[in-house]
């Protein structure tokens, strides 16, 4: 008779009372007195249980099988390390076998070999003290992560992949949609996350058309949807990264090969799946933080499982650092990676001259984005105050600023960075003040409804002649009329 998986779970919760994480029906683990973990697949016939090395010594009753077989996203959490690609899975055959194997288990003979230090030769204190600098040049000091700078600019990301994960519906998908178009199409559209207002746009991956089809980084998928063409492979292999058991390095490797090696296509696929282990990529950007803190790592065409691995562990290995660095009590991966992207940001201003040299904080110096924030910020008061209105929260007459002066400025520092620098409406490069070739590309602040007010769920920052041209229009109407001078019939707008 069969040693069932059900059988097992009690065996354990008796041996080692509640699991490490809340069950699922697909895996059930545990963590022995000793610290290590173990855990059950409680969709299999048979017992089999994922552990970590060394493998057991012959026992009677246990099988030790050749591939753990531990690419199932349930196993996550404080269950995270069985997912390492070195993690045994043996199958076992009665109750007494079981006991046998958690007896050898919990006396942890063979500890796991020690993982080499990713900050090895890091002098991690030097480079916060580097990037304290930056921010300080720029805005007030980095604190903590959910308020200041780094607030403004990287909180939206866990929110953007929560409304990427409710378009995917993983959870939902069958093998036989596979080849139907249906599972692409659902990555497609949980990637191609665009706000008309406010900061929920995906930035994380290069999907825009702004550059021509051939640059998106998702146009593999594109085609696939469109032709047909390597349809059934893609989204087979979209399968098993959310809802398979294959290997994550395989599907890595596989996926990849399959969509043209985008790496930030592949490493936002990844930071859907689990955000606990994977983060979202920009080479460029990164290569220059990590070069400036002292990492040998290189992530720019090397979109292989191994780099990504390597990636994800720096981050991993930063958290505490940062932690102490910042006197905060812990460190998320996604704090880690939102404090070195911004790191990044300051370093490429800082190389453009758009950072003061050597001012102090409460000189901070305006360099031309900063001109032209300020520039808005002035526009808006003059209109208000010639309209009747006051610059106030609450309601007075039309064209009310529904905002303090503060959430002004940081409003349109996110409109700015959601739009990438470029106009809501007709996506050209927008140019700041005082490094402005042509005045008609400064950037101007719009209201979407030129019958409302300036509110947050209203704006959008445009060229300085698109305001002029739209005046007081309506915004899909101008939209629609801006298509037909560019020769796009409106099926295309």
């Amino acid at each position: 008779m069969t040693f069932s998986p059900k059988d097992a779970e009690r065996a354990l919760r008796a041996r080692y009372g509640e699991p490490a994480k809340a069950a699922t029906d697909k895996v059930t683990g545990f963590k022995t007195g000793a610290g290590r973990v173990l855990a059950i697949d409680t969709r299999a016939k048979e017992t089999r249980v994922w552990f970590r090395p060394p493998a057991p010594p012959p026992m009677e009753g246990i099988i030790v099988l050749p591939e753990p077989n531990n690419g199932n996203h349930h196993i996550n959490g404080p269950l995270a390390s069985l997912r390492r690609p070195d993690t045994q899975r043996v199958e076992i055959g009665s109750p007494s076998a079981l006991e046998r194997f958690l007896d050898w288990y919990d006396r942890g003979t063979a500890p796991e070999a020690k993982k080499p230090d990713p900050l090895d030769g890091i002098d991690f204190p030097a480079a916060f003290a580097r990037f304290q600098d930056l921010v300080l040049r720029y805005d007030q000091p980095f604190t903590r992560f959910d308020e200041g700078l780094i607030a403004a600019w990287e909180s939206y990301k866990p929110r953007v992949r929560d409304v990427a994960l409710e378009r995917l519906q993983a959870d939902s998908w069958t093998p036989d949609e596979i080849g139907s178009g249906e599972i692409v199409a659902k990555v497609i559209d949980a990637i191609e996350i665009q706000a008309t207002h406010g900061d929920l746009t995906n930035n994380m991956v290069f999907w825009q058309n702004r550059f021509g089809h051939a640059n998106r980084d998702h146009r593999a998928l594109i085609e696939a949807a469109t032709t047909g063409k390597g349809l059934a492979s893609i989204e087979r292999l979209l399968f098993d990264l959310y809802r398979g058991d294959r290997q994550e390095s395989e599907v890595f490797e596989d996926l990849s090969a399959a969509t043209g090696a985008k790496y930030p296509l592949m490493a936002y696929l990844f930071f859907l799946k689990d955000m606990d282990r994977f983060m979202p990529i920009q080479p460029t950007g990164f290569d220059r933080v990590l070069a400036e803190i002292g990492f040998e790592l290189r992530t720019l065409r090397n979109c292989t499982w191994s780099n990504y691995s390597e990636f994800n562990g720096v981050l991993e290995g930063l958290r505490q650092p940062i932690a102490q660095s910042a006197g905060l009590e812990s460190v998320r991966l996604i704090d880690a990676h939102s404090l070195l992207w911004l790191f990044s940001a300051l370093l490429r201003m800082e190389a453009k001259g758009e950072l003061s040299n050597g001012a102090k904080a409460s000189e901070r110096y305006l360099g031309a984005r900063e001109k032209s924030i300020a520039e808005m910020k002035h526009s808006v008061g003059k209109t208000v105050f010639n309209s009747n209105g006051q610059v106030i929260e609450t309601k007075v007459k039309n064209k009310e600023l529904r905002m303090s002066d503060a959430e002004l400025e940081q409003l349109l520092r996110e409109l700015l960075e959601v739009q990438g620098d470029r106009c809501a409406i007709t996506g050209l490069r927008l140019q700041f003040r005082g490094t402005h070739s042509d005045d008609n590309m400064l950037p101007s602040l719009d209201r979407i409804d030129s019958s409302g007010h300036y509110e947050r769920e209203n704006l959008q920052i445009v060229c300085r002649f698109i305001n002029f041209w739209k005046q007081a229009s309506n915004d899909r109407e101008f939209r629609r009329l801006l298509n037909l001078v560019r020769g796009i019939e409106a099926s295309e707008s």
